[in-house]
C-alpha cells in the first residue's frame, strides 16, 4: 500500500462514523448544494449541477446511487449533511460516478475535517453491499480524500492500489500581471510580450466575460462553432449529447457563480472564447476555441494569457489548466500536477 499522503498520516478513533444513506437525487440536491457552498475549496466538479448536466446527457449507461453522509441526529432530530459520494453501481465493481473524458476531477464531495470518517463510512458501506472493490479516480495526490481512502482501506483489511491518471498543469499566480511575466522562461516571456504587442498593433483588443445564465449561454453557441471550427479532433469530439452537455452545465453551474465563458474580441468581434471553471480559489480553463481567420495572431494562445491577467486582476490564486499536457500550459508558466486512481480490493 502507498503512503497516504505527506505529512501526518490520517487516524481514526472510537467516535461514531457518520450515517451513509443513499438518497434520492432531487430530494439531497437542495442540501447538496449548500454543503457545497459552505466547504472550503470545494470545485465544481462536486456540486449536484455537474452531476444532474452529465446524467441527463452522458450517463445513459450509468447507475447512479447517491450516498448521503450526516452526523447522528441532534436533540431536534436534525442530521446535518456532511458529505455525498455518488457513486456508479452499474460496472463490474462500484466507482465515483462521472467521466474522467469529462470531469477532471472526482465528484466526491466531503465537508472539511470530515474526510477519514466519511471513508471509512464508504468502506463499510461497500462490504454491506458485498462488493469485492471499488475505483476512486479523480484525486489529487495532495488530496485528504485520497488519504482518507488509503487509510480506511488499511483500516478494514482491504488493499489500495494506486496509479497515475492524469496531469493538471497549474499556475500559481502572484499579484500583478507584471510579477507573472517576469516569472516565466526568459523564452516564453518574450514570445508571449511580442504576441500581445502584434495583436494590439494591428487591431483593438479586449477581454469581457459572461457570467450570469442568460449571457453565458448566448456565449456558450458562440463557443461550441469556434471549438468546431478551430480543431478537427473538437469537432469530433462535440457529439450531439455533449454539445447539450455543454450547454446544460454552463448555465447551471453559472447560476451559482461557479461557470463563465471568457471572449478574447478583436475589433469588436469575439476571437476567442473560453469556458471556465470557478473554484477552491482556482480558475479552472475547461474548454476553448478560436477564429481560424485569425489564427496568424495567435489569438487561441492569447486569450489563455489573458485568461490569467483577468484571474490575477480578479484576485484568484491559480490559473488550472486542468487534464493534459499541451505544450501552452506549460508555456504560460503551467507546473504539473498529479491525478491519480486508487483502486479499493476487499483483502
Amino acid at each position: 500500500m502507498p503512503d497516504a499522503a505527506a505529512g501526518a498520516e490520517p487516524t481514526f478513533d472510537d467516535g461514531p462514523l457518520p450515517l451513509i444513506t443513499s438518497e434520492p437525487f432531487e430530494a439531497l440536491a437542495p442540501e447538496w448544494a449548500a454543503l457545497h457552498r459552505e466547504t472550503p475549496g470545494a470545485l465544481p466538479f462536486s456540486h449536484p449541477a455537474w452531476h444532474e448536466a452529465w446524467l441527463r446527457h452522458c450517463g445513459a449507461d450509468a447507475f447512479p446511487v447517491f450516498l448521503a453522509l450526516r452526523e447522528p441526529a441532534d436533540d431536534d432530530g436534525e442530521a446535518p449533511l456532511v458529505g455525498v459520494i455518488p457513486i456508479d453501481v452499474g460496472g463490474a465493481e462500484p466507482r465515483f460516478l462521472g467521466d474522467p473524458d469529462l470531469s477532471d476531477h472526482s465528484g466526491a464531495l466531503v465537508a472539511k475535517g470530515r474526510e477519514v470518517r466519511a471513508a471509512a463510512a464508504l468502506i463499510e458501506w461497500l462490504m454491506e453491499d458485498l462488493a469485492s472493490g471499488f475505483e476512486a479516480w479523480g484525486l489529487p495526490p495532495p488530496g485528504p480524500l485520497r488519504s482518507a481512502l488509503i487509510a480506511a482501506a488499511g483500516r478494514y483489511g482491504w488493499s489500495a492500489d494506486e496509479e497515475p491518471e492524469a496531469v493538471t498543469p497549474t499556475v500559481e499566480l502572484p499579484d500583478t500581471w507584471d510579477a507573472y511575466l517576469a516569472a516565466l522562461p526568459k523564452k516564453h516571456r518574450h514570445e508571449l510580450r511580442r504576441k500581445l504587442r502584434n495583436l494590439e498593433r494591428e487591431g483593438d483588443v479586449g477581454f469581457v466575460s459572461a457570467t450570469g445564465p442568460g449571457e453565458v449561454a448566448e456565449a456558450m453557441e458562440g463557443l461550441l462553432t469556434m471549438m468546431r471550427d478551430s480543431r478537427e479532433d473538437k469537432a469530433a469530439f462535440l457529439t450531439p449529447e455533449r454539445e447539450a452537455f455543454f450547454r446544460d452545465l454552463a448555465t447551471g453551474l453559472s447560476e451559482h457563480g461557479l461557470a463563465r465563458i471568457s471572449t478574447l474580441t478583436f475589433d469588436g468581434r469575439p476571437a476567442a472564447r473560453i469556458f471556465a471553471l470557478e473554484g477552491g480559489g482556482a480558475t479552472m480553463l475547461y474548454n476553448s476555441g478560436f477564429d481560424p481567420a485569425l489564427s496568424s495572431l495567435a489569438v487561441g494562445l492569447l486569450s489563455k494569457a489573458l485568461l490569467v491577467r483577468d484571474a490575477i486582476e480578479r484576485g484568484r490564486d491559480a490559473v488550472d489548466f486542468l487534464r493534459g499536457t499541451e505544450p501552452y500550459k506549460r508555456h504560460l508558466g503551467g507546473q504539473p500536477r498529479d491525478i491519480v486512481r486508487l483502486r479499493l480490493s476487499r483483502g
